[in-house]
Order: structure tokens, then C-alpha cells, then sequence
């Protein structure tokens, strides 16, 4: 009988055990870039200038200094974007080859050291973001339509804005973050972007460009944030 019910018991552990490992197969760990991607960067073969091959200075505004955007290492030696804004705006931009329709979801891990000062997007007098996920496409004829992920200080978590500048571009942006979430700490986000393009702009870009901006114009503010990486993935 004790055999029996020993028997028993590890049948049951091994069948709890299997389990388990099914229930976990095929995840990523929040730190760790997808397997199934379909593109990625992790910011780890950065060149002389700073920056990955492909990725360009996205220009700041007259008269504002320019947000210093490169790839830094940490103190637990992993490679990251750095944006650190000094009163600034400006950022990075690439144009990934990802096809929406097959490989719908972003997904990245970010965090910020430190908020600007009383900024709040819904006020065009403090519309600073220490970091900023944008995703851009052509409309027409100087007609350009984005799709802005950004972490916000007072701009509550959830919140969606909409702002058009010179008539020329209009950016549709969501509010990942708050001030709620602890400055320092690494967090992944994952996020239907074709679904918000079908949603906000009514159709799917064949094609568009990916920038990463911080701001602190407005707010007079000095933020640093870092993107760790970023990947498209196919939906589940």
C-alpha cells in the first residue's frame, strides 16, 4: 500500500510538473526579446555615432536644443537607447520592414530615471514626455498621420489625445504610463498597433517609420529614459 500510494503521488507530480512547462512554453521573460519576431533592435550593434545602422537623428525644433539620443550601456552592462532632454526635444527614427497585417504586435521594454516637472500632454504649454513610441505614416499629399505610445507625468494612464501641428501632421497619442509607475523600474508593454491604425485612422499602413522621442521644452525640465528594446510579433 505505501508503494502504491508513494507511486501515486509522484504520478500525480510529474502530471502537475508537465502541465506547468505547457503553461509556460512559449513565453518570453519580460527582459528578453521574442523568438518568433519578425523585427527587432536591441540597440547592441550600435556604430561610431551612437546609434544601429538604419537609424537616423530625428531633427529638433528652431531655436530648441536637441534631445541627446545614443546607445549606452548600463550598470548590469545591457545595451540601451538612451534619451536624456536637457530643456530639449528630438529623438531617433528608423523605417522598419514589418508587414502590420502579419505581424501586428510592438512590443518593448522601457523605463524612465526621472519625470519632467508638472508635464501633462493634455496641456499644449506642458506637453513634455520623457519617452515617446511613434509610428508614422503618409496620408496624402504633405499629409502624415501617427500613432504616438507614450509615457506621460501627469497625463493619467489609459488616457488617448489627439493633436495636429501646422496642418500638416496629426498625432493620435495613447498613455501608457504615468507618474503612478515608479521611476527606475524596467516595464514590457505589448500593444495591437494594427488594430489601433484600423481603429483611430481607419486603415493599416503598408509601410511607415519608427521614432523614439523625448521632450522637455515645455517644462524646462532635464528627464533621462531608456528603450531597451523593441520587436514586432505576429498576433497569438
Amino acid at each position: 500500500m505505501k508503494i502504491k500510494y508513494c507511486f501515486k503521488n509522484s504520478l500525480i507530480f510529474c502530471l502537475l510538473l508537465l502541465a506547468a512547462m505547457c503553461c509556460y512554453a512559449g513565453k518570453t521573460p519580460d527582459d528578453k526579446l521574442s523568438a518568433n519576431r519578425a523585427w527587432a533592435e536591441d540597440f547592441n550593434k550600435a556604430e561610431k555615432d551612437g546609434l544601429p545602422a538604419n537609424w537616423q537623428d530625428e531633427g529638433s525644433k528652431l531655436g530648441v536644443p536637441e534631445t541627446l539620443s545614443q546607445a549606452t550601456k548600463t550598470s548590469d552592462g545591457t545595451t540601451v537607447l538612451r534619451l536624456t532632454c536637457n530643456k530639449s526635444t528630438g529623438g531617433v527614427i528608423v523605417a522598419p520592414k514589418v508587414n502590420l497585417n502579419k505581424t501586428p504586435i510592438m512590443r518593448w521594454r522601457w523605463r524612465i530615471l526621472n519625470y519632467p516637472k508638472g508635464a501633462d500632454g493634455r496641456d499644449p504649454k506642458k506637453d513634455d514626455q520623457p519617452i515617446g513610441i511613434y509610428l508614422g505614416m503618409e496620408d496624402g499629399f504633405l499629409k502624415k498621420k501617427s500613432l504616438a505610445y507614450r509615457w506621460e507625468d501627469l497625463t493619467p494612464k489609459g488616457f488617448e489625445g489627439q493633436v495636429t501641428y501646422a496642418r500638416i501632421l496629426t498625432v493620435h497619442y495613447i498613455t501608457m504610463r504615468d507618474n503612478k509607475s515608479k521611476a527606475g523600474e524596467w516595464i514590457t508593454e505589448t500593444r495591437n498597433v494594427a488594430e489601433d491604425f484600423k481603429r483611430v485612422y481607419g486603415k493599416i499602413p503598408k509601410k511607415f517609420a519608427l521614432s523614439v522621442i523625448g521632450n522637455s521644452q515645455y517644462t524646462k525640465s532635464n528627464t533621462v529614459a531608456e528603450l531597451d528594446f523593441i520587436e514586432f510579433l505576429p498576433a497569438k
